[in-house]
C-alpha cells in the first residue's frame, strides 16, 4: 500500500459500475419516431400486454429515438458500442417497441444494467418492472449495480436493491486547465500497447469487477490514456474519448484527489474549448475544483446495488465512471 497520498478509503467505497436511468418524466411529445410508431399503434394501453424479448441491432435505430427522447447525449455510435459489449431486452406493444434496457456481465461475480428508457405513452403499466426482471434473469449470484435518476431509487428498492452512493455530473466547455501537482516521487506518462491488462487489474482494484472489454473498448476510442507511475509500481489511470456532444473522462483510478485532479488537468487541456463531461463519486475536494476547469454540475444520481460488495476497501479509488450507463 502506498502512503504517499492520504486519503479517507471509506469516502469512496467504490460502487463497481452501474448505471441505470429510468426517468419517469411527463412530456409526452415524444419525438418523430415515437409519433410515427402511436399513430400506427393506437395507445389503447389497458387492453395490451407487453412482450419482452432479446435487443438485435435492428432494434439500435428505436432505442436511438427513446433515448433522444429523454435528451439523452448518446449518438448512433456510442449505442452501437454499448451494444457491442452487454445484451438488451425490449418491451413491444402490438408489435411497436415502446421500451428498451441494457445489462453487460463482468467476469463471474459482477453485472451492470442500464440505459433503461420507456416511451412516455406506455409508462405507469409496469413495463419498466418487466423489462428490469427480465435484465435480472439469472444474475442471483452476482452482484448487480445500477444508477437512478431523481426518486425513482424507491422503485428499485422494492426490487432489492439498496442505495450506497451518490453520482454527479459535470459538464461545460473545457477551459485550459492550471499546472497541477502530482504525488511524491509520480509522474503522468501516456498509457502503452502493454498497459492493457495493467489498467484492467487497477480497474478491477478500485472497483472489484474484471471489466477488460470495457478498458480496450474505451482504449481503441481514446483521445488520450494518462497512467500515474510510481517507483513502487502504477497507481492510476484516466481515459479520454469521444462521447455525445463532445468528450469524456473515465473511468479515473487513483489513490487521492490530488493525483486524480493531476489527471483529469492533463486529459481536459487535450480538448480545451470542447464539451467536456464527468461522472464523479460524490466527493467535496474533487467537486469543489471541477468549476475552475468550465464544468458545472448539472446532474445527480443514486448509485443502487443488489448482493455484496465486490471488493473491500483498496489504495486505489474510483473518482470517475467509465461511463454513466455501466460504471
Amino acid at each position: 500500500m502506498h502512503h504517499w497520498c492520504m486519503v479517507d478509503a471509506a469516502t469512496f467505497s467504490y460502487p463497481e459500475a452501474v448505471l441505470h436511468r429510468m426517468i419517469y418524466a411527463t412530456n409526452s411529445s415524444g419525438d418523430a419516431h415515437t409519433a410515427m410508431n402511436s399513430a400506427k399503434h393506437p395507445l389503447h394501453a389497458t387492453e395490451l400486454l407487453p412482450v419482452i424479448r432479446p435487443m438485435v441491432l435492428a432494434d439500435l435505430p428505436v432505442a436511438l429515438s427513446l433515448s433522444e427522447g429523454e435528451g439523452w447525449p448518446h449518438r448512433p455510435s456510442d449505442w452501437k458500442t454499448l451494444f457491442s459489449m452487454g445484451e438488451g431486452r425490449v418491451a413491444e406493444v402490438d408489435g411497436a417497441v415502446v421500451g428498451v434496457g441494457m445489462r453487460w456481465l463482468w467476469g463471474e461475480r459482477a453485472a451492470t444494467v442500464g440505459l433503461v428508457v420507456v416511451n412516455p405513452d406506455f409508462r405507469e403499466r409496469g413495463i419498466g418492472r418487466k423489462l428490469l426482471e427480465a435484465l435480472s434473469a439469472g444474475l442471483d449470484r452476482r452482484t448487480v449495480l445500477l444508477h437512478a435518476a431523481g426518486t425513482i431509487h424507491r422503485f428499485y428498492g422494492s426490487m432489492g436493491f439498496e442505495r450506497i452512493s451518490e453520482i454527479r455530473q459535470y459538464e461545460g466547455k473545457a477551459l485550459q486547465p492550471p499546472l497541477m501537482a502530482l504525488p511524491e516521487d509520480s509522474r503522468l506518462r501516456p498509457s502503452g500497447r502493454n498497459d492493457l491488462q495493467m489498467l484492467v487489474g487497477m480497474d478491477e482494484r478500485a472497483g472489484g469487477a474484471v471489466r477488460e472489454r470495457l478498458i480496450q473498448t474505451w482504449l481503441r476510442q481514446a483521445i488520450g490514456t494518462v497512467v500515474l507511475d510510481h517507483p513502487d509500481g502504477p497507481t492510476g489511470f484516466a481515459i479520454l474519448r469521444r462521447f455525445g456532444r463532445g468528450a469524456t473522462i473515465g473511468p479515473v483510478v487513483a489513490p487521492c484527489p490530488m493525483a486524480a485532479k493531476a489527471m483529469i488537468a492533463h486529459l481536459a487541456g487535450l480538448v480545451t474549448g470542447r464539451t467536456l463531461r464527468l461522472d464523479v463519486q460524490a466527493h467535496g475536494e474533487l467537486e469543489d475544483w471541477l468549476p475552475g476547469l468550465g464544468l458545472a454540475r448539472v446532474a445527480d444520481a443514486t448509485v443502487l446495488r443488489r448482493g455484496t460488495p465486490l471488493a473491500p476497501p483498496d489504495p486505489l479509488l474510483s473518482f470517475a465512471l467509465a461511463d454513466k450507463a455501466i460504471g
